[in-house]
């Protein structure tokens, strides 16, 4: 019995995945990387404007083309946040999330959910350390 309550407060307290925003920031950054710009934009809002003003927005902040990694979300929530927010009859997905990913140079990519309840990406700059 102990044992499974450790396993418990382990679980509630676990970082949650955030799998399907994760593979969105991931597509988004490759198609930047890859200049498969038409790809990339499909991904968002489509709020920065107009095609060609996106490629040259997203040109001039991917400040790499090395491979970069996914380093953590903000904010973080946990199994046991999601948990909480379930048995309160509230939205499990935050709002908004932001994706940071490290390489050569620091990227930040915003994602929040479309009316369908798919991540797309509002907004992305490269960012200080």
């Amino acid at each position: 019995m102990l044992l499974a309550g450790m396993a418990g407060y382990l679980w509630l307290k676990a970082p949650y995945a955030q799998n399907e925003a994760s593979v969105v920031a991931l597509a988004f950054m490759s198609l930047l990387q890859q200049e498969r710009m038409e790809q990339a934009y499909d991904l968002t809002f489509k709020r920065q404007g107009e095609l060609s003003e996106f490629r040259d927005f997203a040109k001039r902040q991917l400040c790499t083309r090395s491979p970069m990694r996914l380093a953590w979300f903000h904010p973080p929530q946990s199994n046991g946040n999601r948990l909480r927010r379930w048995l309160h009859g509230r939205q499990l997905e935050m709002e908004s999330l932001t994706a940071r990913f490290e390489g050569d140079c620091l990227i930040s990519v915003e994602l929040r959910l479309d009316d369908m309840g798919r991540w797309r990406v509002h907004s992305f700059q490269s960012t200080a350390g």
